[in-house]
Parts: C-alpha cells; sequence; structure tokens
C-alpha cells in the first residue's frame, strides 16, 4: 500500500512539474527568436512586452518548419446575416519571416506552393485558422458592428510565440 501511494505521488508530482519545464523552453524559445527579429517587427515587441503563445504544440507547425514557412496569413472576411457569422478564406499567404515585408517574404515559387497543398498542409492550416476565428471576438455580434469586413488572421510554426492579428 505504501509502495503503490509513493508511486502515485511521483506520478502527480512528474505531471505537476511537466507544464513548468515546457513553459520554460517555450520561455527560451521566444527569447532566442526574438534575437533574430528586427528591432521594428511586431512580433519583436510584443514578445518583448511579455506576451507569449499558449505553448501547445500542433502537428501543422512541424510540417510548416519542414517547408520553411514561418508564418501562414489570411485574408478572411466575415459577414453577418441575422444573427449568424461565416467566415470565408479570401487569401493564403505562406512567409519565410515573422511579420516582415510580405513581398519578399512570401514563398511564390509554384511547385513549393503546389507541395504545400499536395501534402495537405493548406487543408490543416485552413481547418485551424477557421476553428480559431469562430471563437475569437469576431464570432461576437456587438450592437455597432459592421456587417461584412475583412481582416487578416495568422498561424505560427512555433507554440512559444504570440499571434498577432490585424484589424483593416
Amino acid at each position: 500500500m505504501r509502495t503503490a501511494f509513493i508511486i502515485l505521488c511521483f506520478v502527480f508530482s512528474a505531471n505537476a512539474q511537466q507544464p513548468n519545464i515546457t513553459k520554460q523552453a517555450c520561455e527560451d524559445r521566444a527569447t532566442q527568436i526574438v534575437k533574430t527579429l528586427e528591432p521594428d517587427n511586431s512580433l519583436r515587441r510584443a514578445v518583448e512586452q511579455g506576451d507569449r503563445g499558449n505553448c501547445i504544440r500542433q502537428s501543422w507547425m512541424d510540417k510548416m518548419q519542414r517547408f520553411g514557412i514561418k508564418q501562414a496569413s489570411f485574408l478572411i472576411e466575415y459577414s453577418w446575416k441575422n444573427d449568424a457569422v461565416s467566415f470565408k478564406i479570401k487569401s493564403t499567404s505562406y512567409l519565410r519571416f515573422y511579420y516582415f515585408n510580405y513581398d519578399t517574404g512570401a514563398i511564390k515559387d509554384k511547385k513549393v506552393l503546389r507541395e504545400i497543398r499536395e501534402s495537405g498542409l493548406e487543408q490543416e492550416l485552413q481547418e485551424a485558422i477557421l476553428a480559431r476565428v469562430k471563437t475569437s471576438a469576431f464570432a461576437k455580434r456587438e450592437k455597432n458592428a459592421v456587417k461584412r469586413d475583412i481582416f487578416e488572421a495568422n498561424l505560427l510554426d512555433d507554440e512559444a510565440l504570440p499571434v498577432l492579428d490585424i484589424i483593416f
């Protein structure tokens, strides 16, 4: 009985310590990544001000890294009809840098873009971004909210980093 109690205590303490290890690893990674960003980069400013990602690794993040994608940026249109909102992805850009010049950082090679689609990554990212925006502020109707608009939503390849979305 005592042995079982000791084993249970060990298991619970190991589980209790795991999030701290993961959180510290995320913190260390965010600190390292921020050193590689330009001084005027919006992600750098956010991390320096203490913003962090949720530290939950997603399988599509590994696929993004295999393709050299740091940021997937989605132009999303939302529209309200009665009390229901719908979201539609208008365009997607795959970027080799975080929140940097879209012209120089965007992946434009048609062969690579086809490989991204054929690998299933594009579909996974679209599902992930739509799931996220469906629980965002855009999915809640405010009294004076516009009925239709466009915003940019992003996914990053690293769970340590905060996602910055842009409202136009």
